[in-house]
């Protein structure tokens, strides 16, 4: 390699040399389409991956309608069943327009009775179905059930709730019309 001359060293350094731009030269806009362009991406994601998330866990639930009800509708009401299912930290209490089941749901019972109590691991949904199973040979004609929790209870047990009166192992239809309530006894 040859030997560069002191001369020939500055006129490179002064060529190579960055220089600040001047503020005349700095009148240019920042380009922000791509920037933008990829935001907009960004939003159509999330708002179709929240869009489809939503469709996959729904939970179909009505609520009870207010109604004034006459003489007529109070002498049909007197034979309906009224099954309420309240979800508590104890395990799980059935109940209807005849009083409380007992546990094992062969008989009713007054007081404070936990239909399908809270075993070491956790609340026994087999064992409401189970129940719901054997409401439902009663009343056969019954179709709707109204579900509360208490406000110490997990959502998730809220729904297992619902699913276990909703229908059999066999997929056979129980309750399928599931109503929500506030957890209030």
């Amino acid at each position: 390699m040859a030997k560069l001359s002191p001369s020939q060293r500055a006129y490179i350094r002064k060529r190579s040399k960055y220089e600040e731009p001047g503020p005349d030269e700095l009148d240019e806009e920042l380009n922000i389409v791509p920037f933008l362009d990829i935001v907009i991406n960004l939003i159509m994601f999330l708002l179709m991956i929240t869009s489809s998330i939503a469709f996959y866990t729904q939970v179909e639930a009505s609520l009870p309608s207010f109604s004034r009800g006459g003489v007529g509708s109070r002498a049909a009401n007197e034979n309906a069943l009224n099954l309420n299912v309240t979800v508590t930290e104890n395990g799980v209490i059935v109940a209807g327009s005849g009083g409380k089941l007992a546990p094992g749901c062969e008989t009713t019972a007054t007081g404070r009775v936990t239909t399908v109590p809270k075993s070491g691991e956790g609340y026994d949904w087999e064992g409401l179905r189970t129940c719901a199973e054997r409401v439902k040979r009663e009343f056969p004609d019954e179709v709707r059930v109204t579900v509360s929790a208490d406000p110490l209870v997990e959502y998730r047990h809220l729904l297992a709730a619902m699913d276990s009166v909703r229908e059999t192992n066999d997929e056979e239809e129980l309750f399928p019309e599931v109503l929500l309530s506030a957890g209030v006894r």
